[in-house]
């Protein structure tokens, strides 16, 4: 077994170990069929980065053999990794990520693996956990960035909208599941497992296409909640279907291309 398999074999177990619970979860509320054209309820950006990042790390042909310290990390991994708690999982992912990216050779599949596993924990991981700790803060900068939108007054994390049938303003809550900072993490997470996948160079520049694909995304959700602001009759046809698929296709569909254009426009600067 090679290093680079060693590694792969300890990624996938924290991966699954991860998804576990969403995926159990899925199956319990919904059933087998339903819950997997849901994806589990989990964005299809996620399962299609974990499948790049071990088939990077699987498809390397660096022989290199297995270390001692790779092994002391291996078993802090395995015990992190068998409790039942997603949690400890994605924080052994975001160990294991940042330990090969401190052995990986520039530019190696070991390298462009790890930076797509690392970047996997921001919305498993790191975004959940950053509203849990400051969701009061966050959903209020949402909060502002829509009353600037369209002009009206906001309290916390909640925005006046248009008046409403009874002469009042309309008021609308900016909830955890509408925080632009999930959309922004998976968008990182698209940009980091195409530039990764597609073997670009890293660098300042290369790094500000990853920033406008994240702002194209705030840009998008901010757009979504003012419409509802300024159209509340629309309510339910803004914020759930078809405005929801709408939304987040757009969304997919600007950090694809953002991410593609920030490739390519690199890859000739080289």
């Amino acid at each position: 077994m090679s290093r680079d398999q060693f590694f792969c074999g300890l990624l996938i177990l924290a991966i699954v170990n991860g998804l576990e619970g969403s995926v159990w979860a899925g199956v319990v509320t919904a059933g087998w069929s339903e819950a997997l054209l849901s994806l589990f309820g989990i964005s299809a950006i996620v399962w299609i980065a974990c499948f790049a990042a071990v088939a990077l790390l699987y498809g390397s042909r660096v022989g290199e053999a297995i270390t001692i310290p790779d092994i002391v990390i291996g078993l802090g991994i395995l015990s992190m990794t068998i409790l039942p708690f997603a949690r400890l999982s994605w924080l052994a992912l975001a160990v294991l990520s940042l330990y090969m990216l401190s052995v990986a050779p520039a530019q190696s599949p070991r390298q462009r693996g790890a930076l797509i596993a690392l970047a996997i924990t921001g919305p498993m991981l790191w975004g959940p956990a950053l509203l849990e700790a400051f969701g009061t803060q966050i959903l209020k900068v949402d909060a502002i960035l829509v009353s600037s939108a369209i002009g009206t007054d906001r309290i916390g994390n909640v925005f006046l909208g248009a008046i409403g049938n009874d002469g009042s303003p309309t008021r609308f809550e900016v909830w955890r599941e509408c925080s632009s900072l999930h959309g922004m993490s998976i968008a990182i997470l698209a940009w980091v497992t195409i530039s990764n996948t597609l073997g670009s160079v890293w660098s300042a520049r290369h790094f500000a296409w990853g920033l406008l694909a994240a702002a194209a995304v705030l840009v998008v959700n901010v757009s979504r909640m003012s419409l509802i602001g300024l159209f509340p009759a629309y309510y339910v046809s803004i914020h759930e279907s078809p405005g929801k698929e709408i939304a987040a296709w757009l969304s997919l569909t600007l950090v694809v291309v953002i991410s593609l254009l920030g490739v390519g426009r690199e890859a000739l600067r080289t």
